[in-house]
C-alpha cells in the first residue's frame, strides 16, 4: 500500500513546527535512526521503507524513494521513514545532576549534537528558552543520532525555570568568567549555554550567580555550542 495523497500533504508539513505543534507529529528519518526509534518509547504513527528495507524493518509500509522525497526536506533523502507521535510534557527530574539550560541555540546541528552528549553521559532532560530550535526539527532529530527519543526536551521561561530551581547555584557559559574545575561545581547547578553568536542573553545573566569560562590555548575564537556543553558535562563526571 503506497503513501496516499492525504497522507503525503499532512506528513510534509510537519517539516514546519507550526505544524508538528498542531498534530502532535513529527519525522525520523534514516535507517539507524530508525533504529534507535524502535528501540524508545516513542509511539510510531506511521512507518514507511523501500523494498530493500522491509527485511530489517518488517512493521513498514512498503513506499517508493520519490514518494519519500515528497515528504523530506533533508537534502539527501532517506529510504526509511516514520511519523511519530511528540511525546506529552512530562514532569521535572531532580535527580542530584546539574541541570542544563539552552538560551537560544539557533543551529539544529549544535542542538542535535548537544542531545547526544547529554544522552552520552546519562541526562535524560534538558530546559530551553522559547527561541530555542524545535527539538522535533528534521534536522535536530538526524544530528542527535536518536538521541531526542531519550531525552526530554522542556520549553519555558527562565525566570518560571528559576522559581522550580531556586535552590540550585547558576553557571553561565561566558568568555570572562573563572576557569571551570570540577572542584568548584556543586552538585545543584544549573549551566546555561547561550546563543551560538551572542552568548546568553543579558535578561538571563541578571539573574545568574556565577561565571565560567572553558580555557583555551590555541588563537580560535570560541567553541561552539555543542562543543562546549560536551567539555561541561565531562568536566562535572570527573567529579562524580
Amino acid at each position: 500500500m503506497s503513501i496516499s495523497k492525504t497522507e503525503i500533504k499532512k506528513f510534509t508539513s510537519l517539516n514546519r513546527k507550526s505544524k508538528r505543534k498542531e498534530h502532535g507529529l513529527f519525522l525520523a528519518e534514516g535507517e539507524k535512526i530508525c533504529e534507535e526509534l524502535l528501540k524508545s518509547n516513542i509511539v510510531i504513527e506511521a512507518f514507511f521503507a523501500t523494498n530493500k528495507h522491509l527485511k530489517k524493518f518488517p512493521d513498514a509500509r512498503e513506499c517508493t524513494v520519490s514518494e519519500l522525497n515528497k515528504i523530506s526536506k533533508l537534502k539527501n533523502t532517506s529510504e526509511v521513514l516514520a511519523v511519530c507521535k511528540i511525546p506529552e510534557k512530562s514532569t521535572y527530574m531532580d535527580d542530584q545532576k546539574p541541570l542544563f539550560f539552552l538560551d537560544g541555540i539557533n543551529d539544529p546541528g549544535n542542538m542535535g549534537s548537544i542531545l547526544r552528549s547529554l544522552d552520552w553521559f546519562g541526562y535524560q532532560q534538558v530546559f530551553c528558552s522559547n527561541h530555542t530550535v524545535d527539538s522535533y526539527n528534521n534536522k535536530v532529530v538526524m544530528a542527535s543520532m536518536g538521541s531526542v527519543f531519550r531525552v526530554n526536551t522542556i520549553y519555558l521561561d527562565f525566570k518560571d525555570f528559576k522559581t522550580e530551581f531556586k535552590n540550585h547555584t547558576t553557571y553561565v557559559a561566558t568568555m570572562d568568567g573563572e576557569t571551570i574545575h570540577s572542584k568548584m561545581l556543586e552538585k545543584k547547578s544549573i549551566f546555561v549555554i547561550g546563543n551560538e553568536s551572542h552568548g546568553v542573553s543579558g535578561e538571563i545573566k541578571n539573574q545568574t550567580n556565577k561565571k565560567i569560562k572553558i580555557p583555551g590555548f590555541g588563537f580560535a575564537e570560541s567553541l561552539n555550542a555543542a562543543v562546549a556543553t560536551g567539555i561541561i558535562l565531562y568536566e562535572f563526571s570527573k567529579n562524580v
